[in-house]
């Protein structure tokens, strides 16, 4: 479970991102390369860049429903594969549905944001 919420979570860009990390895995064949992390990081990132300009009405209209397409972005990667392996794992999908799920306005897609960049930071440290 993931709460995406820091004032109820004290350790979610801690002890919470570093178990995710630890679950994603970055073994060749079973777990996720930090370049496949990256480049959903990278969307998500812009997301947020581009949310930091927007009303919140505007968010809601205009932005929210490409976060939640994320879920289909990831979905899709699930199937893939490569070197053997697929290209993100049953858990990575997990994570990442369970934060986009969670994001209803631009303080939830910002602190998925600062989630997502905890965990690749503590997958990047197991390599």
């Amino acid at each position: 479970m993931i709460e995406l919420d820091y004032t109820k979570d004290s350790e979610l860009f801690n002890k919470t991102a570093d178990k995710w990390a630890e679950k994603i895995g970055n073994d060749k064949k079973y777990g996720v390369q930090n370049t496949q992390m990256r480049k959903f990081y990278d969307q998500v990132l812009s997301l947020q860049q581009k949310a930091k300009q927007m009303s919140d009405e505007d968010f809601q209209s205009d932005l929210l429903p490409f976060v939640k397409m994320l879920n289909s972005k990831v979905a899709y990667a699930s199937t893939r594969n490569s070197g053997g392996g697929k290209i993100v794992n049953s858990e990575f999908v997990n994570m990442m549905g369970l934060c986009i799920n969670q994001v209803s306005n631009k303080k939830d897609l910002n602190t998925f944001k600062l989630f997502f960049e905890a965990v690749i930071g503590f997958h990047k440290g197991r390599e």
